[in-house]
């Protein structure tokens, strides 16, 4: 059958925050000499930009700025060993297996987060180090030497990839069906280098006014709730509740049943 007239949903999506945890603390399948410890993990979002907005380079600049990988990933700067993830976050607390930031635009909005995962027993922490970095960059401490390192990066990773020919033409194409024009490397390269700490600054304060986006999954007995990690950004410091009293209290609704699994 053919259809004389356009069908499909040209609605507009639009950012709302919220929050899904699922747990589930049974053990991986071994598939090694080695059982795979029982992990939690845990993304913190905010509302980005989409791949049209004149912020979405800014927002990729911040992405490769705080980094991440894994806590046994090798390799030296070209690899992210300098991002701000890897030195205040995988070298710092050994109990935390990753942690990674990602920037997701979409045509009508995006979503940037810090996905990272730990010891069940270290839930709280991590929780609590993933706020931390939020609001450091809310609050500006964005040295020039961590700001250049991230773009030299950026810029090495774009004209890397274009050293590929068919990589050159998806690259035509995406940019054509996304925006009706294709940007230049040259072009690209500048708009990264004129990025500046206090627009970061600023990109990072705006993000921070949306509601956030916590998914969870594994064993979360020790993860706190949405509605405390929500009051923890909108205190100063980003301070998580007392935790002797959020262990009380998850332990008393555990014995009534009111937990979500």
């Amino acid at each position: 059958m053919i259809f004389s007239q356009d069908t499909s949903d040209r609605s507009a999506a639009s950012y709302t925050g919220g929050s899904c945890y699922r747990h589930d603390d049974t053990p991986p399948p071994n598939i090694g000499p080695q059982e795979l410890p029982t992990l939690t993990h845990v993304s913190i979002g905010f509302k980005s930009s989409s791949h049209q907005d004149d912020d979405y380079v800014k927002y990729c600049v911040l992405n490769t700025l705080m980094g991440g990988g894994g806590s046994f990933s090798a390799g030296g700067p070209g690899k992210g060993m300098y991002t701000r993830l890897y030195l205040q976050v995988l070298n710092r607390y050994h109990w935390m297996y990753s942690a990674l930031a990602l920037n997701h635009p979409y045509q009508d909005t995006g979503i940037f987060t810090i996905n990272a995962s730990s010891h069940p027993n270290h839930g709280w922490d991590l929780v609590q180090v993933l706020i931390k970095q939020f609001k450091e960059m809310q609050n500006g401490k964005i040295n020039h030497g961590e700001l250049e390192r991230a773009k030299t990066q950026l810029k090495s990773t774009l004209l890397m990839n274009l050293e590929y020919r068919n990589i050159v033409l998806e690259d035509i194409g995406r940019q054509v069906l996304a925006s009706g024009e294709r940007k230049s490397p040259a072009e690209l390269c500048a708009m990264i280098e004129s990025v500046t700490p206090r627009e970061l600054q600023h990109l990072a304060t705006r993000m921070l006014e949306s509601p956030p986006s916590v998914g969870a999954f594994g064993d979360l007995r020790s993860v706190p709730g949405y509605e405390e990690i929500v009051a923890a950004f909108k205190r100063e410091g980003g301070e998580l509740t007392n935790r002797l009293s959020h262990f009380l209290l998850r332990g008393m609704k555990g014995k009534s049943g009111l937990v979500k699994q």
